[in-house]
């Protein structure tokens, strides 16, 4: 009866240690990047694997078939805006992320609406939210470990760059970013102080002009100076007349803020007064 209870209880110390976690390095470790293009937050989430001298493409990831573009867990990627992908509409959210490489022509790229799943031993096409086609090249370089970044070629434009092996793959996207300004603008000017609303009208009109907008430019400098005349929205209005050809009025809306900027001491003009005064001799000159 000991020696039973003795084994009984030896059994139980084995099976309880043999339950104890070891933490070892990961084959694949997790990853992320996140990048914010325009006013749209973007984000990647993968699981890392090696080349570890493997044949990647067509063996180790079998060509026509939809690979998790990553190890372990589905890649994800997540969209805090709606976006056009390839020029395809696909609403904000989280979606996993397939690969469906090919020996030739282009690989489909695939956003599925279960974003929590392991692989794609689970994967629904009736899931899918969008489907499309994604340019690859092949590259003289070798990246060991799979990788994913984001990159901005624009305010409102950017794309995912896959790379692994030899392999490159490039998922464009494109935010609506005007859109959302001009939704923020009237949230702004909803929320301001009524001695404090031409601000917004003018960071709006300077956002547009720095980016080819010059008819809302216009539109929302000219109402920022009907609110009240600054130092600052003078500033931005001088640049936008200006680019018109406009010196003389460029002129005149500098000595304004000048004189308004040293009557107030603002700390806009204190910042900025050596722009300030560059300007002013510069547009004089063109006069």
């Amino acid at each position: 009866m000991k020696y039973l209870l003795s084994v009984i209880c030896f059994s139980l110390l084995f099976a309880g240690n043999l339950s104890a976690q070891l933490e070892l390095p990961a084959k694949s470790p997790a990853a992320s990047v996140s990048f914010k293009v325009g006013l749209t937050d973007v984000t990647v989430r993968y699981s890392s694997p090696a080349v570890r001298d493997r044949e990647i493409w067509g063996a180790l990831v079998p060509y026509e078939e939809v690979w998790r573009a990553g190890a372990n867990e589905a890649t994800t990627v997540e969209f805090s805006t709606d976006v056009k992908v390839q020029d395809k509409f696909l609403p904000k959210g989280k979606y996993s992320f397939f690969i469906i490489p090919k020996e030739n022509g282009k690989w489909i790229a695939i956003f599925n609406k279960v974003w929590d799943q392991w692989g794609a031993y689970r994967y629904d096409p009736s899931k899918d939210a969008l489907r499309v086609e994604i340019k690859t090249k092949t590259s003289k370089n070798n990246v060991e470990r799979l990788s994913y970044s984001i990159v901005d070629k624009s305010i409102n434009t950017g794309y995912i760059r896959f790379a692994w092996e030899k392999k490159r793959a490039y998922i464009l996207f494109r935010t609506d970013v005007f859109t959302q300004v001009a939704n923020n603008l009237k949230k702004a000017v909803a929320e301001a102080k009524d001695n404090e609303k031409w601000t917004p009208y003018a960071l709006a009109a300077n956002f547009y002009f720095e980016n080819g907008k010059k008819d809302l430019a216009t539109k929302h400098i000219q109402t920022s100076l009907d609110l009240g005349k600054h130092t600052r929205n003078l500033w931005i209005a001088s640049k936008i007349v200006a680019d018109s050809g406009d010196y003389k009025t460029a002129v005149a809306d500098l000595e304004m803020a000048i004189e308004l900027g040293q009557k107030a001491n603002s700390r806009f003009y204190n910042n900025y007064k050596d722009d300030i005064k560059a300007r002013l001799e510069m547009y004089r000159k063109k006069l």
